[in-house]
């Protein structure tokens, strides 16, 4: 039996739910796994001191990142970073 491929929303539903489910354990994903990213141990004190703070940059980071894998396929996502907090965009 063959899989049909997934459409280019698919993907991106798909891209949106998973960075919602990502993001609630972003930064403690981003200290573990410090040594496959550029960040010190400072900066990672750093993120800790001000979480929401950082938590609002990661989801920044995710929106954008959708929206340019979006663009990249002529597709105007409108994601933002709200809707990262509760997914229902089907």
């Amino acid at each position: 039996m063959t899989q049909r491929a997934m459409t280019r929303g698919e993907l991106l539903n798909l891209l949106t739910e998973t960075a919602t489910e990502y993001r609630k354990d972003a930064l403690s994903s981003i200290e573990r796994n410090r040594h496959m990213n550029n960040l010190s141990r400072q900066d990672i004190a750093r993120l800790k001191e001000d979480q929401e703070w950082a938590q609002k940059v990661a989801d920044a980071i995710l929106t954008d990142f959708i929206n340019a894998v979006g663009a990249g396929q002529c597709i105007d996502y409108g994601l933002y970073s709200k809707h990262l907090v509760s997914v229902n965009r089907t």
